[in-house]
C-alpha cells in the first residue's frame, strides 16, 4: 500500500512534469486550498458530533463560532474565486485529455 502510494505521488509529479508547468507551483496550490478547507471540514465534523451528541458543550459552541467567523470573513471569497479559477484552468472541450489551457502555445 505504501509503495502503491508513493509510486502514484512520483507519477503525478512526472505528469505535472512533462505537462510543462512548474510542478511546485502546483503542489503549493494544492496543499494552499487543503489548508483553506479544513476550518469547513473541521465545522461540519462538529455540527455532526454535536448531532450525534445530543447537545453542544461550550467548548464545541466557542469552536464552531470561530470556525464560522474564519469561514465568513476570510475563506469564503478566496475559496470560491480559487475553485472557479482552477476549474477554468483544466477544461477541456476537446476531450483529448490535455487542458485547452496547455494546448495553446503562446511561446513566441
Amino acid at each position: 500500500m505504501k509503495y502503491q502510494i508513493m509510486n502514484r505521488l512520483k507519477s503525478s509529479y512526472g505528469a505535472v512534469r512533462i505537462a510543462n508547468i512548474r510542478p511546485t507551483g502546483v503542489l503549493a496550490t494544492r496543499i494552499l486550498v487543503l489548508v483553506m478547507l479544513i476550518p469547513i471540514w473541521l465545522v461540519i465534523t462538529e455540527y455532526v458530533m454535536a448531532f450525534a451528541r445530543g447537545y453542544v458543550s461550550s467548548e464545541t459552541n466557542k469552536l464552531i463560532d470561530v470556525g464560522l467567523n474564519i469561514i465568513d470573513h476570510i475563506f469564503i471569497p478566496s475559496v470560491l474565486t480559487a475553485v472557479v479559477g482552477f476549474l477554468a484552468l483544466w477544461i477541456d472541450k476537446d476531450n483529448n485529455g490535455i487542458p485547452d489551457k496547455l494546448e495553446n502555445d503562446d511561446k513566441k
